[in-house]
């Protein structure tokens, strides 16, 4: 209900282009103009308008945060020296500031001030540049028996430079716990004392004590309330006021108290609930590292920084327990790090030089890491997870939309309603008066669309929760709406169904121009310019068999063929490397002997991807086949979504031969294969799908289309399908286009999501239809002459904690994630007793 208020009073504010909050995190999202108002007058405005607002991030901070270690901080270090009679007369000092400028220089950039107080040599200087123990060294010998030592390193830390620095606020969600205010507490027990007045007698006057419950309790509602009204709209705790003061006029003190008070109950339970998810959310959105240890390239000492001011190709030192403050390459170490926040997989994976890591995990292993960084805090992998998650809990569906809607002309009809029915019946007598003055009472509570508003985002909010802690990242409730009409998915192969980790399996000489190791140098210098995962393999096999590029060879003009391969000029010749498409194009795989073609033929029946390579005047000198293995996960994962009926397809770049090698080991038939496309031709594929899946519908609902790709080929067919999923370990641009990531690149997770679609979609059907099922009764007994106050706020507060706890249902309980720990821990312990 707080939600309008919070978007009316942002949305007027000039310079203020959108505004969106989610519901489980209270987190506002604004975009706005920082050039005409800054965050701390948007949260002023909060404030004033009786919101209690703090700045978690503010975008202003954050474009002027400086960026790498600052070059202008001075510290200031103090000394002991050792001398003959111990004490520092002018001369001595003199001897010593002489001999610390003729180390440092005299420009005063290193070191800039030297004085003594009490025996003790004070120095000011650059920690940039200087350590304090050069600067003792330095010292040393300065006059005869002259040995400093350090009494106070004033960069000793390494923390100058962060103390220096603008460092703004995180982007955080604090854990929270719920409790019953006293107040609350109190007005309950006031409440229950009220019920001893009907006993009678001298009892009676204990009903009084009812009216010290309303008291202890209405200002939390009036106090939002009067916010509200301030603002002419109407919400939940205005029907409530109304109602409260309405009983009481009547003089149903206790009918107003236990209204009160479940209503304020009634107001814990809800935050009690999405606590819950809030706080299944924090573990996602709180893994941004704060700091980072940078070595410092002049004084090789560890220097404390904000990870938002650490530039790319920087070198981090990652201590044992400590968060890897970005993306980036082990340089120096071998330890293992805990990926969990990112893929799900509480299983720590090793790290040794050269293996990648990503910013935000956690080295959990017993060695420090240096490492060298790939990406800035704001473009790394945690960074865009963060993007994503924000985005989700904000992005409201069609179903969110449509409920709101309805709720936005139920309340004001009820409203009204009842305001007929506490008003007009008067001017029949005072007894027909008071009898629809207490029923429009009843109403006033029933209009309240608290069950009904909160039923959709509650399941949403604990939908995307529950995905993300599985390593899952879906961008909003719209897109787990679409995921329960799925019908139609289509597999991109290499990096997908496959592990995108290819080898050189065999390689074939043709013809007798040129010797084995000759023309492997030139499949291995043209493929060293290529992004394809396949050049890696093929360079890799090069190197296997010792087949070196001479040095006077070079690629010129290395240009790209979509779909087919690449072309160059190496010494004056043009050189083609790629699959067959190309060189039937080219009238070149024709002239290949007929003994040659099979052998290609052969390997690509197995599964394997082939190729060739042509030099001008030469034809086609050589071919190789190059395979990928198939996920381990990929032939269960695909036999249980067809076992659901879902219809598979595959869509691939490779060979008809080598595709459906690929399908029979998986379990796809040969019509679920789509082979020898080019990026536009799986960009038509996809939407033909689309298309096709236009008017047919399964249980009423219209069937979608899903795309599963990893690379940038397939960021257009991504774009184009109903909803696209993107395996985490795939291209940047594949996960922004994608509607959902799953992290870690374990197709199991997409088996989770597709299930996950429909039981969203279902929890939102029962819950909408139970909170109409529960209104319609009210009103029915309230039009009958059946209802009291406090069994209409009963029924209000137990649909709307029914219908949230039902939506809670998607979470995984402790239990379920005890159990997994404990069996990731088994397996681990069992790795490493085999290794």
């Amino acid at each position: 209900s707080e939600i309008p208020m919070v978007k009316s009073i942002l949305i007027p504010i000039k310079g203020v282009d959108n505004v969106k909050v989610s519901p489980a995190t209270k987190a506002v999202y604004v975009d706005h103009d920082i050039d005409i108002v800054s965050a701390s007058d948007i949260c002023r405005e909060l404030d004033e308008g009786g919101f209690s607002a703090t700045i978690i991030k503010d975008a202003a901070v954050e474009i002027t945060q400086k960026i790498g270690i600052p070059l202008d901080v001075t510290v200031v270090s103090v000394f002991d020296v050792q001398n003959e009679d111990g004490n520092i007369d002018a001369l001595k000092e003199e001897k010593i500031r002489a001999s610390i400028m003729s180390t440092f220089g005299e420009d005063g950039k290193k070191v800039v001030k030297v004085s003594q107080e009490r025996n003790s040599i004070i120095v000011e200087y650059n920690p940039y540049y200087v350590t304090a123990s050069q600067i003792a060294q330095s010292m040393d010998g300065a006059f005869e028996g002259c040995v400093a030592t350090i009494k106070s390193d004033g960069g000793g830390d390494g923390r100058w430079a962060l103390e220096a620095m603008k460092h703004g606020v995180q982007d955080t969600i604090e854990l929270q716990q719920s409790s019953v205010s006293w107040p609350v507490i109190m007005s309950g027990i006031f409440c229950a004392l009220s019920f001893l007045g009907y006993i009678g007698g001298n009892w009676e006057y204990l009903k009084y004590l009812a009216l010290v419950s309303v008291a202890l309790g209405i200002p939390f509602v009036a106090i939002k309330a009067f916010r509200t009204l301030r603002r002419f709209k109407f919400d939940v705790n205005v029907l409530i006021l109304f109602a409260v003061i309405g009983a009481i006029s009547l003089q149903d003190y206790v009918e107003a108290a236990v209204l009160t008070f479940l209503f304020d109950i009634s107001e814990y339970l809800e935050a009690l609930a999405m606590t819950r998810a809030r706080n299944a959310l924090s573990t996602i959105v709180n893994v941004r590292p704060e700091e980072a240890h940078l070595i410092n390239p002049i004084t090789k000492e560890t220097v404390v920084l904000p990870a938002t001011a650490v530039k790319v190709g920087s070198i981090v030192s990652v201590r044992t327990g400590d968060k890897i403050p970005c993306d980036g390459v082990v340089m120096e170490g071998e330890s293992t790090v805990d990926e969990s926040n990112l893929t799900g997989e509480s299983r720590p994976v090793k790290k040794v030089v050269g293996s990648l890591v990503s910013g935000g995990t956690i080295n959990s292993g017993n060695t420090p890491l240096k490492i060298r960084t790939t990406a800035t805090t704001n473009n790394s992998a945690i960074a865009k997870l963060l993007r994503i998650v924000e985005e989700a809990q904000s992005n409201r569906s069609r179903t969110e939309a449509i409920v709101d809607s309805v709720a936005q002309i139920y309340t004001p009809l009820v409203v009204l309603l009842a305001i007929c029915m506490c008003s007009f019946p008067w001017i029949v007598s005072a007894e027909v008066g008071r009898y629809w003055f207490k029923n429009g009472l009843i109403l006033l509570v029933v209009a309240c669309p608290c069950a009904l508003i909160i039923s959709t985002p509650v399941t949403y909010v604990a939908g995307l929760a529950a995905c993300a802690q599985k390593g899952i990242i879906v961008k909003g409730g719209q897109h787990l709406e679409t995921l329960g009409k799925v019908q139609f998915i289509a597999f991109d192969k290499t990096g997908t169904l496959s592990e995108g980790i290819f080898q050189l399996l065999h390689f074939n000489e043709i013809g007798q121009s040129r010797d084995r190791k000759e023309v492997l140098a030139y499949l291995s210098l043209m493929e060293a310019s290529a992004s394809h995962p396949l050049a890696d393999a093929i360079v890799k096999g090069a190197a296997n068999e010792k087949a070196e590029v001479p040095a006077h060879l070079q690629v010129k003009d290395h240009t790209l063929l979509p779909g087919e391969g690449v072309v160059g000029i190496i010494d004056n010749k043009k050189v083609h490397v790629g699959n067959k498409r190309l060189f039937v194009r080219l009238g070149l795989h024709q002239k290949v002997s007929e003994e040659d073609r099979a052998t290609a033929e052969g390997w690509a029946s197995a599964g394997g991807t082939i190729g060739f390579i042509s030099i001008e005047g030469e034809g086609i000198v050589g071919s190789y086949c190059v395979s990928d293995k198939i996920r381990d996960e990929t032939k269960v994962v695909i036999r249980d979504l067809k076992d659901k009926g879902i219809v598979i397809n595959m869509l691939t770049g490779d060979q008809r031969q080598a595709a459906l090698g690929v399908a029979q080991q998986i379990g796809l038939d040969e019509c679920d294969v789509k082979s020898d496309l080019l990026p536009e031709e799986k960009l038509t594929s996809i939407q033909k799908m689309v298309d096709d899946c236009k008017g047919q519908k399964k249980c009423g609902r219209q069937k979608k289309v899903m795309m599963v790709g990893d690379g940038v080929n397939d960021a257009p067919a991504l774009a184009i399908a109903d909803i696209s999923v993107a395996m985490g370990e795939g291209s940047a641009l594949a996960l922004e286009t994608a509607d959902a990531t799953l992290m870690g690149s374990d197709l199991n997770k997409l088996l989770f999501i597709v299930n996950m679609g429909p039981l969203v979609t279902r929890r939102i059907v029962e819950n909408v239809v139970f909170s109409f099922i529960v209104k319609a009764i009210v009103v029915g007994f309230t039009f009958a002459g059946k209802a009291a106050l406090w069994e209409a706020i009963v029924s209000d507060v137990g649909a709307m904690l029914i219908v949230t706890l039902n939506g809670l249902r998607l979470l995984p309980s402790k239990s379920e994630n005890e159990v997994k720990e404990v069996k990731n821990e088994c397996e681990s312990n069992g790795e490493e007793e085999s290794t």
